[in-house]
């Protein structure tokens, strides 16, 4: 039997808990080797970050050898079905429990030989080490990064730590793991599960490790429950002075619109395309790692792969962008195959599937998927599901996408702003990439087909989706004047009298309001903001 705090994963889940023995079967059969040359002539503190060596000797070492080997022996590289997707280096899974009392204890080791210094805010210049002392913590585990604490309150950073989920939130959360590993942050977690806001957790680990938390990354609806939850004694109020400062709460939102009551800057979105707080994400280090397949050397006859996981994404209904004989068309006449991996679970629709000559290979997992990704021609979006991140891993595959356009403006239909796409993200980018069709347009689908076939892609990755460019985000995030902001953000409120107010302690002063919403009166209290002017 679980206790409250107990994180479940995938417990309510829709989608169950497979794959979860099958990851927890991998990490325990994991071996634990040995250093070998040259990593076992590393100084210690450095040789305990072996897993970020491996870019700087590893990486380039295998390229050179496949570079020597293909001199040697030939261009052709392993068949498609040998291929290896290597670990993401900054990434790994593991027990979010566990996890969390290994940093726990790290930072009391730190506290026991007086190198744990108060992390929660950003240095100012004075208070920065100078190299030779900041070394001599990282030698110890206790630097400064190493010391502060991102509180990972969104489910999504439990279900990626954990293994359990490929939804696009977990990608995302997964990338920004690996930047915070990067740069040798720590983190802990604080998810209780599936449809569970509760932020309790959250709580505990804020009082635990207050002058180390820098701030807390939280689904939209746990914020909501720090706002308005005032049993669970989140935030700093009047009344409840040991809680978090509401600048250090972030939302953490893989959509479009803000979800945050401090608006959105106080909103982490992985898109340069709204006005939200701008969190890059990267599938660099996984995509790189499987090779980008000549067109030689991918499948033939040449295949066509379906962005869809559930086979009811193709029954034939408004939301199915083409239809069944429009894809069998494809095939006979550009000579290819149309294929898809797939969740069987209607056989109504997995018999027209067969009938149409499609061929469904079953639900996949990761590698499976991307292994046939990398083989593919062409990547054909069917309407569902919407703003997937695969799209972004074709083009990282050399591997060209067709973005159906669900609606746009009728009076002006090449108007980009006004469409609404599969993946509304790409609609900026041009052929040979993305291929964007309005949706039911089979003559246009067609014609995209056959220009991808024929114009075939290198590997391509948005310089704003390149690890480099993630990490430095990342960056700026953690160490970012979040205060400062926030105060900037309460005194345009107060002086327009629009937007909540209300609890949302930022500064050192009190703003207490009467019921029509105008400040009367002004209080020095620490570090608090109690008011009355909420309008929304």
């Amino acid at each position: 039997m679980t206790v409250d705090n107990d994180y479940i994963p995938l417990a309510t889940s829709p989608s169950g808990a497979d794959g979860f023995g099958e990851q927890k079967e991998r990490i325990t059969r994991r071996p634990h080797k040995k250093l070998s040359f040259p990593l076992n002539l590393l100084p210690s503190s450095i040789r305990a970050r072996q897993k970020l060596l491996l870019i700087t000797l590893g990486v380039p070492t295998i390229a050179l050898l496949l570079l020597i080997g293909r001199h040697l022996f030939g261009t052709r590289s392993s068949p498609p079905s040998d291929l290896e997707i290597h670990d993401n280096p900054y990434f790994y899974t593991g027990d979010v429990w566990e996890h969390n009392q290994q940093v726990a204890d790290r930072l009391d080791r730190c506290a026991s030989l007086g190198l744990l210094r108060n992390t929660s805010l950003p240095f100012g210049q004075n208070e920065i080490l100078d190299d030779e002392e900041e070394a001599e913590l990282v030698s110890n585990g206790c630097g400064t990064n190493q010391t502060t604490i991102i509180i990972l309150s969104s489910l999504w950073f439990a279900e990626a730590f954990a293994g359990t989920s490929t939804a696009g939130e977990t990608i995302y959360a997964q990338s920004v793991i690996s930047t915070l590993n990067y740069h040798n942050y720590s983190y802990v977690f604080a998810s209780l599960g599936w449809y569970n806001p509760d932020m309790r957790k959250t709580v505990e680990l804020w009082h635990k490790h207050r002058d180390n938390v820098r701030m807390v990354l939280a689904d939209p609806d746990q914020v909501g429950v720090c706002y308005n939850n005032l049993e669970q004694k989140c935030i700093k109020t009047e009344d409840n002075m040991e809680g978090i400062e509401v600048w250090r709460v972030m939302s953490f939102w893989y959509w479009d619109d803000a979800a945050n009551p401090l608006g959105e800057q106080f909103t982490l979105s992985p898109s340069p395309r709204n006005n939200n707080y701008f969190l890059s994400y990267s599938i660099e280090p996984t995509c790189r790692r499987l090779p980008s397949l000549p067109t030689s050397e991918r499948s033939h006859p040449p295949q066509a792969y379906l962005l869809a996981k559930q086979i009811k994404y193709l029954e034939d209904t408004p939301r199915f962008s083409w239809t069944l004989e429009a894809l069998a068309k494809l095939q006979d006449d550009y000579g290819i195959k149309v294929v898809a991996g797939m969740t069987d679970d209607d056989e109504v629709i997995s018999q027209q599937v067969k009938e149409a000559g499609l061929t469904n290979l079953g639900r996949l997992n990761k590698l499976d998927f991307y292994l046939q990704l990398s083989k593919s021609f062409v990547f054909i979006g069917v309407g569902q599901p919407r703003i997937s991140p695969s799209p972004w891993d074709a083009l990282c595959m050399g591997v060209p996408f067709i973005n159906p356009i669900l609606s746009w403006d009728e009076a002006d239909p090449e108007n980009r702003t006004s469409w609404h796409a599969q993946q509304w993200h790409m609609t900026d980018l041009e052929p040979p990439y993305v291929y964007s069709v309005k949706a039911h347009d089979l003559e246009a689908l067609h014609q995209a087909v056959g220009q991808a076939l024929s114009t075939p892609i290198q590997s391509f990755i948005p310089d704003y989706m390149r690890f480099d460019y993630a990490t430095g985000r990342t960056a700026d995030l953690v160490e970012g004047d979040w205060r400062g902001k926030a105060q900037v953000i309460l005194d345009d409120r107060i002086r327009s009298g629009e937007g909540q107010v209300s609890g949302n302690c930022v500064n050192d002063i009190v703003y207490v309001c009467s019921s029509n919403s105008t400040r009367i009166g002004v209080y020095n209290v620490t570090s608090v903001l109690i008011g009355c002017g909420i309008r929304n």
